[in-house]
């Protein structure tokens, strides 16, 4: 591979850092500030109604997704991840032979200006809940709802409606969920096929649905599962599960257009490439 430009070099440096800075720290039963540990987290919190409290403020430990869901070493552009693929056992991706040429093309570095987060799109179903950032969880009478940094949210009936008709199509999707013990089960479709999965580029097509499983673990933890299935890209349905952990914090404000400094190297190293490529 031919020279890459400068620029690329400095975004990977920020980017690698704000991963290492966002990973937590084990050490000695204190936080990074010094403080004593917090107690043992107390029992699944409870609504009215007996269903479980999912309401709160929640990190993904999505252990580097955003940059490939299988277990990856670090390399000059990529932070490194532990993978979080659960089925199929050897944790790969089981992608037809036409979508694993596509994924190779999508991790060469001019393919970066090509993933929708970095024009601001919404991040789509499931990648919004392994983004390296927070979510807040609502939870009115009916409804769960999902507030992200990025500000996007999606709504998630439970009153057992029907899905939207299938020629509307949206980025992220039609959600409608409903209760099996004190798991929360989101079925969601109407997916429009554009959202890459993370910034490697594993890809989704508009057949895509996911079958998503919220499971509180105790009062400050929540089990993630959700189960693609794309029968135009995988040769079956795959599994990742992420652990969601409360914090007492509250969301920002990402305001991704005012604040897209990234796009415009992403730009330079794509027109470098085609240049190149004459």
């Amino acid at each position: 591979m031919s020279s890459r430009p400068v620029t690329v070099s400095i975004r990977a440096i920020v980017v690698a850092a704000a991963f290492v800075a966002m990973v937590p720290v084990v050490g000695d039963g204190q936080s990074p500030g010094g403080e004593t540990a917090k107690a043992s987290p107390g029992p699944i919190r409870r609504m009215p109604d007996g269903k479980p409290d999912l309401s709160g403020h929640y990190v993904p430990d999505a252990g580097g997704a955003n940059y490939g869901l299988e277990r990856h070493e670090q390399d000059f552009l990529t932070p490194g991840g532990r993978g979080i693929i659960v089925d199929p056992p050897d944790g790969k991706l089981p992608l037809q032979a036409w979508a694993q040429a596509e994924r190779q093309q999508r991790a060469l570095p001019e393919r970066g200006y090509d993933d929708p987060t970095a024009h601001c799109f919404v991040a789509g179903v499931p990648r919004s809940m392994y983004v390296p950032s927070p979510v807040h969880v609502l939870q009115p009478p009916g409804y769960v709802v999902l507030l992200f940094e990025r500000m996007s949210w999606r709504t998630i009936p439970l009153d057992g409606r029907k899905h939207i008709p299938d020629t509307i199509r949206l980025w992220q999707g039609d959600s409608v969920g409903r209760w099996e013990g004190d798991t929360l089960v989101v079925d969601t479709r109407n997916l429009n096929g554009k959202t890459w999965l993370n910034e490697v580029g594993d890809i989704v097509s508009h057949a895509e649905t996911v079958e998503e499983r919220f499971t509180p673990v105790n009062a400050d933890r929540i089990t993630y599962r959700a189960t693609v299935t794309d029968p135009l890209v995988y040769t079956r349905p795959w599994t990742i599960e992420v652990p969601l952990n409360r914090q007492a914090d509250e969301l920002l404000e990402v305001a991704c257009h005012e604040d897209n400094q990234d796009l415009p190297h992403l730009k330079e190293v794509r027109d470098a490439a085609r240049k190149r490529a004459k």
